[in-house]
């Protein structure tokens, strides 16, 4: 399993972001795990990310097929994000139909969020997608009114409300921003001791701007650089994305430090 957080930023207007986040941690019952496992992805050609949760294995591979199929559509003009996630649907289920059921703990959870259309602003929507052998089920998702969660799911889901309750207070100079669903999503991973969810974050986004694909965020935990859960060298350290540590703050990736014109972001402690 994991923990699965989909949130929006939104501002004076309407949704400016939205944001995908999960643990990196694939497990095995508790016999074993592996901390570097790829859980988000990003469309580059339309304005969309995914994440997932639940049986990690097989629905990442099922994942990674239909997303090569959908970036191959040579044109999205006229597509919705609805129609992506109806083909995406469609493709899950009829390879999953092929897969060894007793390979398969048979469920899982994809979030597809993004904007509406490629050239759409501000309308953007989010999906939920629940299957199994036997059924799939497409729920469209609300969005809240001011920024905070859309989605929350995998074996850490409990942990995350728990955490992210004791935050809703009046002392909390983040409540009802982006960054306050960040730091309740950071301290449930790094502080859980349930043995299905990993301390290494991974994030997704895609932004307002018109014509602009979904991302993927570097992040800086404990002075070492991911993306995707994969440990990434200084060397191949993509100063073009966008970077964060574990408070949520923009950082440079090559000297690990929050950039010196970046909002600093004021923790908070639970009591």
């Amino acid at each position: 399993m994991t923990l699965l957080v989909a949130w929006t930023g939104i501002d004076s207007r309407s949704p400016a972001s939205v944001y995908i986040a999960t643990d990196s941690r694939v497990s095995w019952g508790d016999q074993d795990y592996f901390d570097n496992a790829n859980k988000t992805f990003a469309l580059r050609q339309f304005p969309a990310i995914l994440g997932y949760c639940g049986d990690s294995l097989s629905s990442q591979m099922l994942i990674s097929q239909a997303i090569a199929v959908i970036e191959a559509i040579p044109e999205y003009k006229g597509t919705t994000l609805e129609d992506l996630v109806d083909i995406f649907i469609r493709l899950i289920v009829r390879n999953y139909k092929q897969y060894p059921a007793k390979l398969s703990t048979g469920t899982f959870t994809v979030v597809i969020c993004g904007k509406s259309t490629v050239s759409s602003v501000g309308d953007f929507e989010c999906f939920r997608i629940d299957s199994n052998f036997n059924k799939t089920t497409k729920t469209k998702l609300n969005f809240p009114s001011v920024s905070g969660p859309i989605v929350i799911a995998g074996s850490g889901e409990d942990e995350f409300k728990t955490q992210y309750k004791k935050r809703q207070v009046i002392e909390n100079p983040n409540q009802s921003t982006s960054r306050d669903v960040f730091h309740s999503f950071y301290q449930t991973i790094s502080q859980s001791e349930n043995y299905t969810v990993g301390p290494i974050p991974q994030i997704v986004s895609v932004i307002r701007k018109p014509n602009t694909g979904g991302s993927h965020c570097g992040v800086v935990i404990e002075k070492k650089r991911y993306i995707s859960g994969q440990l990434i060298d200084r060397d191949i350290a993509p100063l073009g994305l966008q970077w964060f540590n574990g408070n949520f703050e923009i950082t440079n990736p090559h000297t690990k430090q929050r950039e010196p014109d970046a909002q600093v972001q004021p923790p908070f402690r639970c009591k």
